[in-house]
C-alpha cells in the first residue's frame, strides 16, 4: 500500500514543507514532489495508516491545509488525497466566511 499526504500554505516555502515531513516520516521510504509554488506532497510506502493519521492531527492544529489517502500505487493514492484536500478547502472557506 502507497500513502499520499498533501500539503498546502501560500507563506510557507516548500523546502520548509520538505523538512517538515522528512521530519514526520524519517524512519519511511518516501518520495516528496514539489506540486506547485504553493504545494508539496510525499508518496510513503508501507506505513500504517493509523501514522499519516497521527501525522495528519499534528498537521492540522497549523494553517497548513492537507489532503492525505491511501491506495494500491501513487496515482490511486494520490487521486484520494486529492479529493480530501479539496473537501479541507472547501470546509475551510465554509467556516472562516473567506475565499481562498
Amino acid at each position: 500500500m502507497i500513502s499520499c499526504m498533501i500539503i498546502r500554505h501560500s507563506s510557507i516555502t516548500n523546502l520548509t514543507k520538505f523538512k517538515l515531513l522528512r521530519f514526520l516520516f524519517y524512519q519511511a521510504n518516501f518520495e516528496i514532489h514539489v506540486v506547485k509554488k504553493d504545494t508539496a506532497l510525499i508518496y510513503i510506502w508501507h506505513i500504517q495508516q493509523t501514522d499519516l493519521w497521527q501525522a495528519v492531527s499534528i498537521l492540522a492544529l497549523t494553517d497548513l491545509e492537507i489532503g492525505y489517502g491511501f491506495g494500491l500505487n501513487k496515482r490511486e493514492a494520490r487521486k484520494k488525497a486529492d479529493h480530501v484536500l479539496r473537501k479541507w478547502q472547501k470546509g475551510r472557506t465554509l467556516s472562516t466566511g473567506s475565499q481562498t
